[in-house]
């Protein structure tokens, strides 16, 4: 095997489904239909997407066709993949506003004019019912209900939307509709793809192979990268507030980081080039790759100097503190630091009994206290994560 189907089948990748097929497909230098589908459910793509995108462009660089979908129509549904509720429905007026800058975006990885860049809604949104009830016939609600995701949902007594379980199979039908060779994804993503492959069986066409990716952990150390969780890097992120936020990200992900992020190698490529130093100066070798990446040389090395500036007068730098804000006029400890941390009671509870918890630089240790939403009001969870609590207006 050649070095770039190499790279196409290990960097990044957590599984292939069908390995043996994929390989047959590239060893008969058969040009692919590869997509990547990606919902704009929020304004900013992020690192975490850059991941799925260079991936992409990988098999772009190889010579296959390159096929972007932007999901605006399955956004109005929101992925039901591993969240514990119901998504909040976008608007039209908010798609759009959200898929504005997507293409600029993506076109820092992308050979954007190689590839084709498709929205689902020019065929979703023409289907009749008739069309759908067609797809649906072919789709057991024994094997949506099955998935972890529902099955917990369920087991809880927590509400299933109907048109949640329609997600996984319009995400399908894109992959009918444009007769996808390889579909790629993360790994939250695989019972969704998996599901496409099964589509298109049913209706006589090959079925796709999958690429299934790492997640890319966000800053909390603990989540997958989300917009909706607001522990991500942006990729329209300026040099200074990129290379901050690298810096915020705990000691342990710096491997992971220099690998997904930072294309430094593999994880034991990256363990090499690391080993022996400090990981403050490990943490900053990454931030400048990264940061280089989207925004050049000269780029990180004056974000460097700016940070190691704002590091030694031992200043919180703005962009590293992202705004929190509640609808009550009080709350207590607790409640903060569980939403701050996106974890439960239990969790926040830990987190303040380990002296993990400063409010305006002094330690937390009473989860009961009240704290009132007034004035400035600074939470730090932990070493690397600040919060600005307010009131939501």
């Amino acid at each position: 095997m050649d070095s770039d189907k190499d790279i196409l089948l290990t960097w990044a990748v957590t599984e292939i489904i069908n390995e043996s097929n994929l390989l047959r497909r590239l060893k008969a230098s058969k040009k692919l239909v590869v997509k990547l589908g990606v919902d704009p459910t929020s304004k900013d793509l992020h690192l975490g997407h850059a991941v799925v995108l260079r991936k992409l462009r990988q098999f772009q660089d190889s010579g296959h066709q390159a096929v972007l979908v932007i999901g605006d129509f399955t956004a109005r549904i929101g992925d039901p993949a591993g969240v514990n509720k119901t998504r909040p429905v976008l608007s039209e007026a908010e798609i759009k506003n959200n898929m504005e800058t997507y293409l600029t975006q993506a076109g820092a990885i992308l050979e954007l004019k190689k590839a084709r860049v498709l929205y689902n809604s020019s065929w979703l949104a023409k289907m009749n019912l008739s069309d759908l009830l067609g797809y649906a016939n072919q789709i057991s609600l024994n094997t949506l209900i099955e998935r972890e995701d529902f099955a917990t949902r369920l087991k809880a007594k927590q509400s299933v939307g109907l048109h949640e379980l329609l997600y996984p199979l319009t995400q399908a039908i894109d992959s009918v509709e444009l007769h996808s060779d390889v579909e790629i994804g993360g790994w939250d993503q695989r019972l969704n793809l998996l599901l496409g492959r099964e589509l298109q069986k049913k209706v006589g066409q090959s079925s796709q192979d999958l690429v299934l990716l790492k997640p890319l952990l966000g800053l909390d150390g603990v989540k997958k990268m989300s917009s909706s969780l607001g522990n991500y890097i942006a990729l329209t992120d300026s040099a200074d507030e990129m290379f901050g936020k690298v810096m915020s990200i705990p000691d342990s992900l710096i491997i992971h980081y220099g690998e997904l992020a930072a294309l430094m190698g593999s994880e034991e490529e990256v363990k090499k080039q690391l080993k022996d130093i400090h990981p403050r100066d490990q943490k900053a070798i990454v931030a400048s790759k990264i940061v280089e990446l989207y925004h050049g040389l000269p780029s990180a090395k004056k974000a460097l100097q700016n940070f190691n500036q704002t590091f030694r007068d031992k200043k919180i730098a703005d962009y590293l503190v992202s705004e929190l804000d509640f609808s009550q006029k009080s709350i207590s400890v607790l409640h903060a630091v569980a939403e701050a941390a996106q974890c439960s009671n239990t969790q926040a509870g830990r987190l303040i009994d380990q002296g993990a918890i400063k409010l305006n630089g002094t330690k937390m240790t009473d989860p009961n206290l009240i704290i009132e939403l007034t004035g400035e009001l600074v939470l730090q969870v932990g070493k690397h994560s600040w919060r600005k609590l307010g009131r939501r207006r």
